[in-house]
């Protein structure tokens, strides 16, 4: 898996992102569209000035590849952002070398990386700015559409269990069922799904 790591001048990724792949590239953007280098995660510093307004340039050069932005200092707002923005991945910028490995495996898969503790939340944040559509899919059960209705609340399996008053493991089987119906990868993207934002 070809990674490319973008930077702004003398900049250089993490030493922990240099361990993880070892035959990553990191250049300037302009480098990466002059010499038209190949990848297939791409990678953004939240500390590159402009990294926004460069996210929306990489998703226009690079339109079938996932961007994962990398923060020193992850928060809320932000992994928010970088996600409407286009982005498929939100990390700490001196996460392990396995899990940034992992991260890449499943923004490369098409599915979001957030991390476990912001997933949540953020969820919840999307469909505050972004209510749930009416009516749900028709596909899914009844039972179905109110484990969605949970998991777009932003509770997790434990909480939908007791809400509902099953247990995890049958809150674990109705995703496996709506993710494969509705062809979502996780949680975040139900919930952009099911609010009728736009999906990359």
């Amino acid at each position: 898996m070809r990674n490319l790591f973008l930077v702004a001048g003398a900049m250089a990724p993490s030493t922990r992102w240099r361990d993880a792949f070892s035959d990553g590239v990191y250049v300037t953007w302009d480098v990466a569209v002059s010499a038209r280098l190949k990848a297939d995660v791409i990678w953004l510093s939240a500390m590159v000035p402009g990294w926004k307004e460069l996210l929306a340039n990489v998703l226009q050069q690079f339109a079938d590849v996932p961007v994962v932005v990398v923060s020193n200092t992850p928060n809320e707002r932000e992994a928010l952002s970088a996600i409407v923005s286009g982005a498929f991945g939100y990390c700490h910028a001196w996460s392990s070398p396995e899990q940034l490995r992992e991260i890449a495996q499943v923004v490369n898969r098409g599915g979001y990386w957030v991390g476990q503790a912001l997933m949540s939340r953020l969820i919840g944040v999307v469909t505050k700015s972004m209510p749930m559509m009416d009516e749900l899919p028709g596909e899914l059960s009844e039972r179905e559409a109110e484990v969605a209705r949970e998991v777009i609340a932003g509770r997790s399996n434990k909480e939908i269990a007791r809400v509902l008053g099953i247990t995890e493991r049958t809150v674990k089987a109705h995703l496996g069922a709506i993710f494969a119906k509705l062809g979502v990868r996780d949680r975040l993207q139900l919930a952009l799904r099911l609010t009728g934002s736009k999906e990359k």
